[in-house]
């Protein structure tokens, strides 16, 4: 695939940064994962590398501790301009509000691996070759502007579930765990209504529901570890809910 100046490629170098960047885990205990942060951010200050602030969602940066490989072009402006005709990589370490810190560091690239390099952000169908499909580093890709996912078979579907598929009328192959924002145009209002639903044991689940629905029965086809938030009550306040072997029960108490 031909090299763009200016855009993102996936971090695939093997150095001794990349090495510590890919041992970074967020769902390790916290002292494991202070320690490799704290560990990648003295191999960065050991070599030639500057702290840029930068807004979050550019260049490719999705969430904290990627990384990505740039070739700087000739008119690059901005914080990047200083490094015109180098391979930079840019980490995101930390996050402060809006933005977000990056260190950035000049890399070589060699050509083996400039070769196989995955663009971030969106790819055209021409660039999500079966070849690229296969070596893509997250679960979720934007081709043409439409987000697919990676399913539970392995294969590449859209991220987008059905409205039958939001009802359990249809199976789909998104994995468990997936999140899903459903936009829903009220009758005679100019404002839209986003419901939340999430993937459990192959049902999609509304993630919010009120304290009726919870006590009639009606979420009882729910399976036992699903959990929802219910609304406020009276004077029972909102919170999860799990549902057990014995019923649905507060979170804190089961």
């Amino acid at each position: 695939m031909e090299i763009i100046e200016n855009r993102s490629y996936f971090d695939s170098l093997e150095d001794a940064v990349g090495k510590l960047i890919q041992k970074i885990d967020p769902s390790d205990r916290q002292a494991v994962y202070r320690k490799a942060k704290n560990d990648l951010r003295r191999a960065f200050e050991r070599r030639r590398c500057q702290f840029i602030y930068f807004r979050k969602g550019r260049m490719g940066l999705e969430e904290s501790n990627d990384s990505v490989l740039i070739k700087v072009g000739p008119k690059k402006r901005g914080h990047l301009a200083a490094y015109k005709g180098e391979w930079v990589r840019v980490c995101w370490f930390s996050t402060y509000g809006f933005s977000m810190e990056c260190a950035v560091q000049v890399v070589k690239v060699p050509e083996s691996v400039e070769a196989k390099l995955i663009p971030a952000g969106d790819l055209s169908t021409q660039e999500f070759t079966e070849d690229v499909a296969a070596r893509y580093p997250k679960d979720r890709v934007s081709v043409n502007g439409e987000p697919l996912i990676r399913s539970i078979k392995g294969t590449w579907v859209s991220a987008t579930p059905t409205d039958a598929a939001l009802q359990n009328l249809e199976k789909d192959e998104i994995p468990d765990g997936v999140g899903y924002y459903k936009t829903i145009r009220q009758p005679g209002s100019a404002y839209l209504l986003r419901k939340h639903y999430h993937k459990f044991a192959g049902l999609w689940i509304k993630t919010h529901a009120s304290r009726e629905e919870l006590t009639s029965g009606k979420l009882d086809w729910i399976p036992v570890g699903g959990r929802v938030h219910v609304e406020r009550s009276g004077d029972v306040l909102s919170g999860w809910s799990v549902r057990t072997s014995d019923g649905w029960k507060d979170e804190a108490q089961s």
